[in-house]
C-alpha cells in the first residue's frame, strides 16, 4: 500500500523548532519574574525591620529607595493639586491626588489616596479638607517609572487642580513651577476620605512558577507529540500480499 501519509519538510521542523523557542522564552520569563519578585520581598522585609525612615535618610539612602517606610513632617501643602486620571479599584475608575509637600528636603510629591471618580468625568472630585499643617504623613516610598504609551495632555495653563496621565517630575516641575524631589511618598494611613493601597508586588511570586511550569510543559509535549508523528512518518509500510 502508499503511504498517503504526508511527508515532514524542513518547514514543518522550522515551525515547531520556533514555537518551542518561544514556549522556552516564555517559561524562563516567568521564572525570572518569580525570583525578581522573591528578591523584592525578601528586600522589602529587610528594609521594614528598620525604625521608620525621615526624608532625609531617603535622600541618605545608598541603595533602592522604592518601598522606604517614612514617617515625617509636611510643613506646606502647595495650594497646586493633581489628579492622577485613570486609576481603577474593584473595578472603579477614580483618581489619584496628588500634592507637593514643603518637607526639611524641598518639596515632595504627596499621594493622599484614590477617590471614585464621576460617572460623566466631566468634574473632579471635590476635597474640602486635608488637615493642618504641620501635617504628619506615613507611608512608601515609590518612584514611578514611565509608560512610553502614555501621552500627556496637560496644558501647562497655570491652571489647578490639573488632570494628568502619569507622574513625570519633570513635567510635573515645569506645571507647578515647584522644583520636586525624583520620587513620591504614597500614604498608607486609614483614611476616611481616600482609599489607600499599597501593593508593591500585585501577583505572588508563586503564581509566576506555575505559569513557568506551564509553558515548559507545552514546549516538552510539543517536543513528545512531533517526535511520534516524526516516527510514525519514518515507519515503512507493510506490503500487501496476493
Amino acid at each position: 500500500m502508499k503511504n498517503n501519509n504526508k511527508s515532514l519538510t524542513f518547514i514543518s521542523h522550522g515551525v515547531v523548532l520556533i514555537v518551542f523557542i518561544c514556549l522556552c522564552i516564555l517559561g524562563t520569563w516567568q521564572s525570572q519574574r518569580y525570583f525578581a519578585k522573591q528578591e523584592r520581598l525578601e528586600t522589602i522585609a529587610q528594609k521594614t525591620q528598620y525604625r521608620a525612615f525621615t526624608f532625609q535618610d531617603v535622600l541618605d539612602y545608598p541603595n533602592q529607595i522604592n518601598d522606604l517606610h517614612v514617617t515625617d513632617t509636611v510643613q506646606e501643602l502647595s495650594d497646586k493639586w493633581f489628579w492622577l486620571d485613570n486609576r481603577q479599584i474593584d473595578g472603579q475608575v477614580g483618581y489619584e491626588l496628588i500634592i507637593p509637600g514643603l518637607t526639611d528636603i524641598g518639596w515632595v510629591l504627596i499621594n493622599f489616596g484614590w477617590v471614585k471618580g464621576d460617572k460623566s468625568r466631566l468634574l473632579l472630585p471635590d476635597i474640602s479638607y486635608l488637615g493642618t499643617t504641620p501635617l504628619s504623613v506615613t507611608g512608601a516610598i515609590v518612584v514611578p517609572g514611565n509608560n512610553r504609551f502614555v501621552t500627556e495632555t496637560a496644558a501647562n495653563d497655570g491652571k489647578f487642580p490639573k488632570l494628568i496621565q502619569q507622574v513625570e517630575f519633570s513635567v510635573l516641575s515645569t506645571f507647578s513651577d515647584i522644583e520636586l524631589q525624583p520620587f513620591m511618598l504614597k500614604m498608607t494611613e486609614p483614611s476616611e476620605q481616600f482609599i489607600r493601597r499599597w501593593q508593591p508586588v500585585v501577583m505572588a511570586p508563586e503564581k509566576h512558577i506555575g505559569y513557568a511550569i506551564q509553558w515548559f510543559g507545552l514546549a516538552i509535549a510539543l517536543c513528545v507529540i512531533y517526535w511520534r508523528l516524526l516516527v510514525k512518518q519514518q515507519r515503512p509500510a507493510g506490503r500487501d500480499t496476493t
